[in-house]
């Protein structure tokens, strides 16, 4: 197995955490991305494996342009970026704010975007760059059916920004596609969630390592669903 270099957003709890656990343990170089430094080394602490912390916050334009320049520092290319970081809000669409739907848009997908263009230098050095949005079935055209209508409605966004990057990097080395997790139970999908870190991260090791993959698809439980 060749190791790769991965970038991981918002690492130190959930989904994130469980991914960068089981990409490092499986001989890879993991840099987890946590707004709070501390909270990521102490998240890590007895994993197995290349895990290295990096302070980034989506949200602050300096802050990733600072997290680039170390990684630059260190790596001549980077193999995945892997946009976790979200946040959530679960008022309806009649009643949610609208600030507080710009901070959810501000994490889930202009966060996503500017991540994404300021790592493709370094995405494009890689003899196969991949880059994973972590989305959500709620963001699906068929599944827009009222409640949490921003965390709904910036996981609908980060679809399409899905497909535009697919589409403007198709003659490129590097392939982006959208996943969906599942409902789980993590500090954020709530204890009646029915999946495991394990199953919500088995999707975004798969599309990590495996040798062959879609291009610009949304997939869940490892298979192409309908955006």
């Amino acid at each position: 197995m060749q190791q790769k270099t991965i970038l991981l957003t918002g690492g130190n709890r959930g989904i994130g955490l469980e991914i960068c656990r089981q990409l490092a343990a499986i001989g890879h170089c993991v840099y987890l991305g946590s707004r709070d430094k501390g909270k990521g080394e102490k998240a890590i602490k007895g994993f197995a494996g290349d895990i290295r912390i990096v302070e980034l916050n989506v949200t602050d334009s300096s802050s990733i342009q600072l997290a680039f320049d170390i990684i630059n520092k260190q790596q001549s290319s980077l193999d995945v970026l892997i946009n976790n970081a979200g946040i959530i809000n679960d008022k309806s669409t009649l009643q949610v704010p609208v600030e507080q739907t710009k901070k959810v848009f501000e994490t889930n997908f202009f966060g996503a975007w500017e991540t994404t263009q300021v790592f493709l230098p370094l995405l494009k050095n890689s003899s196969e760059g991949r880059i994973i949005n972590l989305s959500s079935g709620m963001g699906a055209m068929d599944d827009l059916n009222g409640g949490y209508a921003a965390y709904r409605l910036s996981k609908w966004a980060m679809n399409g920004l899905t497909m535009q990057f697919a589409a403007e990097l198709s003659s490129t080395n590097i392939k982006v596609n959208s996943m969906c997790p599942g409902w789980v139970n993590t500090d954020m999908g709530g204890p009646g969630a029915p999946r495991t870190v394990s199953e919500g991260a088995d999707t975004a090791i798969w599309l990590s390592t495996a040798d062959e993959i879609p291009n610009g698809k949304f997939i869940r439980d490892r298979n192409v669903i309908p955006w």
